[in-house]
């Protein structure tokens, strides 16, 4: 995540003001690498984020706004309708209608709603509160809902429905913690992307569990993301790969003369669409 000091924009016009910012290494290196931009609400004032998503945009840079809370309904809507892609939460925006007034103007301003629920998922018939259905339909209105098992358990039924309903419209995105489960492959058939660690592939049914998500996920137009932070045997990450999995390879570069090192090389070209994860790839959050 980046921290961007940005000039009062009241001081100076919009392009002097980013064009210091885009001064620093680390914004120039993310430039060169047409990377996103994330910046927290809580870093600089509205009318300066406002200005940096209105240049960002004209200069075609993505630049995402990570919605904590601070600030009002109409403050973030209004950086979503200059171009802002906004990253919130169902802690940051707990009402549901909130959701649908910030997708709308993400679509406006020519990005999508990535919505992080942190909480058990809702019920279908709750009386209060978002409800499964509404999630649902905001998965069919184009908002990218992503979730993870960490703390809480997910119903793989339940993420087989919100799947199937976001298909061709919002991204489900889910983050898997622990030993793989076949019924995993369930929701990436119907457009999920899955996420998980090597950690998680234990033994031979494991391997044939993550092969049957990769194969899954590849044949409904997402993937399998697969973390590699321990290492894996050559021939299962060749196996993976070829299933369609996505190889985020987090250990250290292989030597040149390694059998690894080509595979590495090929993973980083199956690059992940921003829509696919939230805020980094470099965890599972």
């Amino acid at each position: 995540m980046v921290y961007l000091e940005i000039p009062k924009m009241n001081e100076h016009p919009i392009e002097k003001g980013v064009a210091g910012v885009v001064e620093t290494y680390e914004l120039l290196d993310r430039v060169r690498m047409r990377r996103d931009l994330v910046i927290r609400d809580d870093q600089f004032g509205t009318e300066a984020l406002r200005d940096a998503a209105l240049y960002a945009r004209r200069r075609r840079i993505g630049l995402s706004v990570l919605d904590t809370g601070r600030l009002g309904l109409v403050e973030i809507e209004s950086l979503a309708r200059a171009g802002a892609r906004v990253l919130t939460s169902d802690e940051a925006r707990p009402r549901p209608g909130e959701s649908q007034i910030l997708q709308k103007a993400c679509r406006e301003g020519g990005t999508h709603l990535s919505l992080f629920w942190n909480g058990p998922l809702p019920a279908r018939d709750a009386t209060s509160g978002m409800t499964l259905q509404a999630l649902e339909d905001l998965l069919g209105d184009g908002v990218d809902v992503h979730l993870s098992d960490r703390k809480e358990p997910r119903d793989a039924g339940t993420l087989a429905g919100l799947a199937a309903a976001g298909k061709g419209k919002g991204y489900l995105v889910i983050y898997h913690i622990g030993p793989l489960v076949p019924d995993l492959a369930v929701p990436a058939g119907r457009g999920a992307w899955i996420h998980f660690s090597d950690a998680s592939i234990a033994d031979n049914p494991g391997e044939e569990i993550a092969l049957g998500i990769a194969g899954a996920a590849a044949g409904s137009g997402s993937r399998a993301v697969v973390h590699i932070e321990r290492g894996l045997a050559l021939e299962l990450l060749e196996a993976l790969w070829t299933a369609g999995a996505a190889l985020l390879f987090l250990t250290p570069p292989s030597d040149d003369r390694s059998l690894l090192r080509p595979l590495e090389r090929r993973a980083a070209s199956r690059k992940l669409p921003p829509r696919a994860f939230f805020l980094s790839t470099a965890f599972l959050p």
